[in-house]
């Protein structure tokens, strides 16, 4: 398949040896170059395979879905492992775990409700941690602040014996850990943590993965963090120099997450001498619109523009006429089309933006009385079941996986009614959850874990089983089970596309869920209302970003907190622009109406003060 590049692109993409820094903006084509770059690297190469690296599971499918679409690499397709980092990281640790004392069977606790609850006993089990908690008058801030401490320590790869923090941190720090793995499981921070602390002790392990890997290439390089960063310069070890990273510093926007462009522009800099590209030629976005995205000193010094496009700031009176205007914006567009927009203008072309959710309470009014179809675009994570059936059902499962997972045994309990005394202490999880659900109206789903139990897994027989139970429920229970079933199949379907037969273990299709590798692909259609986080990545004909007063869009939080925070949020509003292609409307209202029914004026954000 015969794809055109610029000069500077197919230098990238034909550039083989060393490491390569590609700084590529908006609309430069840098996805296209990086897919490029690996058909290039795995056709002219007879051995080796290409490590390509991302940051969501939504990216991933996007590159696994162009790299198979082009029939000449399908030969070739499954010498590129594509995933995110944690996905990587997960792999690394069920299968070399052992290496640091881990089980192979080790599950994650994604939730934070459960990392709540492991804390709280780590309180109560320890003398002297109980006693200062039992001081505070502030116990639930104690607890809140710990776990975002002990997110952050782990994030910097500092352990409980090296940490610097004042007491009883230390203590609380190493008193969670204990729990965590007393029930064989680990948090989602744990994933890069444990992995690290495998590819440094194991020289054999990178040896390995720089056996296997020709060449490692990783994507949105700008949202990297310190763990992250740490974990590929331990991937390369000593020798490996084949790292190609590819962002744009001006799209950094997980600044609350410790994520960086220095990692990307100052430390893989001195610490590979790569070769540097830059994109700055944009065949996607507007005239209009990139000039404006450069007043914000996101100077891209872009020349070449094939339409002009149009961007304009409007102020209304009040929230309800800004989202009439915008819904009438909205029907004149779909209706005459635009001479800068290639054809028809549709619903799936637009895009409503805004720094938080609650900005659009008005809009979604206004859309629904104008029979508009619109839908709220988000990362889909986990497993949500509207059934108490199908809530037993997965917290069982978690049992049948950990014996030892106390945590979610207590909320079994609960949900059953079954106050008996069960015994944790078990190696047999399938006799644990048969205590737990016996003498309880649940005790019907037994037989389907029992076909979990077994060596060969077949998870659609186990629902099939489920299934078969329906008729004894009532109408509104029995729909509520029958979705929440479709929704499981759905993610087994999806999670043997994934993994083999041989390799199938019901650990492993939890932990995917947990990640959110199963989760099924967005379907809804319609206008797309996003937070400016939500939108990166994404492009469309038509964007209104809306609700632009200063104390939103910059957040009031961000103000108050000062440059660096400030510096992200100009960031977020770089993104929420660039996402148009063509047409971008920028709107504020003048007064709000507050929950508790005062009226407050408002400001026009610094972003558009000076063309309103």
């Amino acid at each position: 398949m015969k794809v055109n590049l610029s000069k500077k692109q197919r230098q990238i993409v034909e550039f083989t040896e060393g490491a390569l820094l590609v700084e590529a903006g908006p609309g430069s084509g840098k996805t296209r170059v990086l897919i490029e770059r690996i058909k290039h690297l795995i056709n002219n190469s007879k051995r080796g395979k290409v490590l390509a690296l991302t940051f969501s599971n939504m990216a991933a499918d996007e590159m696994k879905t162009r790299l198979s679409e082009d029939i000449s690499f399908e030969e070739n397709v499954d010498r590129v492992s594509v995933g995110t980092i944690h996905s990587f990281c997960l792999d690394l640790v069920q299968s070399r775990g052992n290496l640091i004392g881990l089980n192979s069977d080790i599950v994650l606790f994604e939730n934070e409700d459960d990392r709540k609850t492991v804390l709280k006993d780590a309180f109560l089990e320890n003398p002297e941690l109980n006693a200062f908690l039992s001081s505070r008058n502030d116990k639930q801030k104690i607890l809140q602040r710990s776990l975002q401490l002990i997110t952050e320590r782990k994030k910097e790869f500092v352990f409980p014996e090296n940490c610097d923090d004042n007491a009883p941190f230390p203590l609380i720090y190493s008193e969670y850990n204990r729990k965590l793995i007393e029930q064989n499981a680990m948090d989602f921070d744990d994933i890069i943590f444990f992995a690290y602390r495998i590819l440094i002790e194991n020289p054999r392990v990178v040896q390995m993965y720089n056996s296997l890997f020709k060449y490692i290439c990783v994507d949105e390089s700008q949202d990297l963090n310190f763990a992250q960063y740490q974990i590929i310069k331990a991937l390369c070890g000593d020798s490996f120099k084949n790292l190609m990273l590819v962002g744009d510093a001006n799209q950094s926007i997980y600044g609350f997450n410790g994520s960086s462009s220095i990692y990307m522009s100052k430390c893989f800099v001195n610490d590979f001498n790569p070769t540097k590209f830059v994109l700055n030629e944009n065949y996607r976005s507007a005239k209009r619109i990139v000039e404006f995205a450069n007043q914000l000193e996101h100077y891209d010094s872009v020349t070449n523009y094939v339409y002009d496009g149009e961007l304009c700031a409007y102020c209304f009176e009040n929230e309800e006429l800004e989202a009439k205007y915008i819904a009438m914006r909205i029907e004149q567009l779909i209706h005459d089309g635009h001479p800068d927009v290639e054809g028809a203008i549709t619903e799936n072309s637009i895009a409503v933006i805004a720094r938080n959710r609650y900005v659009f309470n008005k809009l979604e009014q206004e859309l629904t009385n104008r029979n508009l179809s619109f839908y709220f675009k988000k990362t889909i994570s986990g497993i949500e079941n509207e059934s108490n059936l199908m809530k037993v059902f997965d917290l069982s499962i978690r049992i049948l996986i950990n014996s030892k997972d106390y945590i979610h045994l207590n909320q079994l309990k609960k949900i059953t009614g079954n106050a008996n005394n069960i015994s944790s202490d078990s190696s047999d999880g399938l006799a644990i959850v048969k205590q737990a659900l016996e003498s309880t109206e649940y005790c019907i789903i037994i037989p389907a874990l029992e076909k979990l139990n077994k060596d060969t897994l077949n998870f659609g027989n186990s629902l099939n089983t489920i299934q078969d139970v329906l008729p004894s429920f009532d109408d509104n229970e029995r729909y509520l089970i029958s979705m929440d079933i479709e929704q499981w199949r759905g993610h087994w379907t999806k999670y043997c596309m994934l993994v083999s037969k041989e390799n199938r273990t019901l650990t492993s299709f939890r932990n995917l869920i947990s990640l959110g590798k199963t989760a099924i692909t967005d379907t809804h259609t319609g206008i797309s209302l996003l937070t400016a986080h939500m939108s990166k990545g994404l492009q469309y004909d038509v964007v209104f970003v809306i609700g632009l007063c200063e104390g939103v869009f910059p957040d009031y939080r961000a103000i108050n907190e000062g440059e660096k925070q400030l510096a992200q949020e100009k960031n977020n509003m770089y993104v929420a622009v660039t996402r148009a292609k063509r047409l971008c409307y920028m709107t504020y209202p003048k007064h709000k109406m507050m929950p508790w029914g005062d009226i407050k004026t408002q400001t026009p954000s610094r972003y558009i003060r000076d063309i309103i």
